[in-house]
């Protein structure tokens, strides 16, 4: 009773791989009552950067243009956000990110964008005035504002302005005669009166959605900023690099899936094939929460690539350790079903402390590092993630379903001298 349900769960799990598989290789078009609606495969769902889609980078240097010190890569870090919301406003796909002092660009998919410049040097204007017009005298501007950001509270999405020492005293005196009125590039946001304070040093109001927020606290802290831009250099990504990085990445993937696989059927049989098993399904839920990341917070780069095919590699070898475990219990003397349990119990702690001591410096890495090395800090955590989860957790399930069905000791390629006796 035990092998038909054994074969039953793992015909089960093998169905809904299957399943998933589909929907992660194919896109497709579904009809609905009202209009058609476009499926897109979960790996073609993944935020893949340019070097797999194809476009322009372009890359420029940054001129501060005023009299007064200036925080560079502050000014190059507030601008990227608001950069990136002016060129999606215009019709652009982009990606904007900071490369030391440099400001990088990257326009998917287009390989002549034109009037760039004038866009990215667009004047950014805040301030806080005594009246409700436009034309009114700034009491606050920029210069008076420490830190801007947006974030949900509750059920609303609200943009945060916490001033300097400086801007919450004359916030404070602003207030002191009256209304106050939050003007964006000329636009009136909202006004704020003495009673609605709670505290001179922040203020904050309602965005009507999230993005609108960020768009808001990227254009107040680019407005602490005099700065310009220039191209320092442009490179271009055509179609036929773009398909052949394609390529060479589902190559990879491949190659390295059935090495590994290779390795551990070679090694250890039918218990192999478990490890395979562990390894697919490894690999689909990484697919599943890549694809689910934000494209602001993750971007798939060539350095996330080697990133998620060394979290599979680790994958792959603490599945070893543990095979080699369970097999070296049995050459202990134990009978087979034991030899797999006690193995496992004895080498899961080992696997998730190494899981965990790689996984730590990954977490440093993503907060302290620029760009690049967050892309490939954050796909080697959810990497690691994944694995150590499958590597722990379904090998104890799936290797002692598998003592329900295959009882000899060549179905595990486990082998012990001749001398040792089974313990009884």
């Amino acid at each position: 009773m035990k092998k038909k349900n054994s074969i039953g769960k793992f015909v089960i799990i093998a169905i809904l791989c299957a399943i998933v598989t589909f929907f992660t290789v194919f896109s497709f078009s579904l009809s609905g009552s009202s209009k058609d609606y476009d499926f897109v495969g979960f790996a073609r769902a993944i935020n893949f950067g340019i070097e797999y889609k194809g476009g322009t980078i372009k890359e420029y240097s940054i001129k501060n243009n005023s009299l007064e010190n200036t925080n560079i890569s502050g000014a190059v870090s507030s601008n990227a956000t608001r950069i990136k919301y002016l060129l999606d406003g215009e019709g652009y796909e982009t990606n904007t990110y900071q490369n030391g002092d440099n400001l990088v660009v990257e326009f998917i998919d287009d390989y002549s964008p034109v009037d760039i410049e004038d866009i990215i040097n667009k004047k950014v204007t805040f301030g806080i005035k005594a009246s409700q017009s436009e034309t009114a005298e700034d009491l606050l501007t920029g210069k008076d504002v420490e830190n801007a950001y947006a974030t949900v509270s509750g059920n609303q999405n609200v943009v945060y302005i916490i001033f300097t020492e400086a801007g919450a005293s004359k916030f404070q005196s602003a207030l002191s005669s009256g209304s106050v009125y939050v003007y964006i590039n000329s636009n009136y946001i909202y006004s704020i009166s003495n009673d609605s304070v709670s505290t001179y040093a922040m203020t904050g109001f309602v965005s009507p959605s999230l993005d609108a927020a960020k768009s808001y606290a990227s254009q107040i802290m680019s407005s602490k900023y005099d700065v310009s831009f220039e191209e320092l250099s442009t490179k271009t990504y055509s179609k036929t690099d773009a398909n052949r990085n394609v390529i060479t990445l589902i190559a990879l993937v491949l190659g390295v899936f059935v090495l590994c696989s290779v390795v551990l059927i070679g090694m250890f049989k039918k218990l192999g094939l478990v490890g395979m098993l562990v390894m697919i399904i490894g690999l689909l839920l990484q697919i599943l929460i890549l694809q689910a990341i934000p494209e602001t917070v993750f971007t798939f780069t060539t350095g996330a690539m080697f990133a998620s095919l060394l979290a599979m590699v680790i994958g792959a070898l603490s599945l070893y350790l543990i095979f080699d475990k369970m097999h070296k219990e049995y050459k202990l003397g134990k009978i087979l079903q034991a030899s797999v349990k006690f193995g496992y119990n004895k080498i899961w702690a080992t696997i998730l402390d190494i899981f965990v001591i790689i996984l730590v410096p990954s977490i440093i890495s993503y907060f302290v590092g620029g760009y690049f090395v967050k892309q490939f800090a954050l796909a080697m955590i959810v990497g690691l993630f994944i694995y150590g989860l499958v590597s722990v957790v379904l090998t104890k399930f799936f290797t002692k379903w598998l003592t329900y069905i295959a009882y000899k000791n060549i179905d595990y390629g486990f082998k012990r001298e001749a001398h040792v006796n089974e313990l009884k």
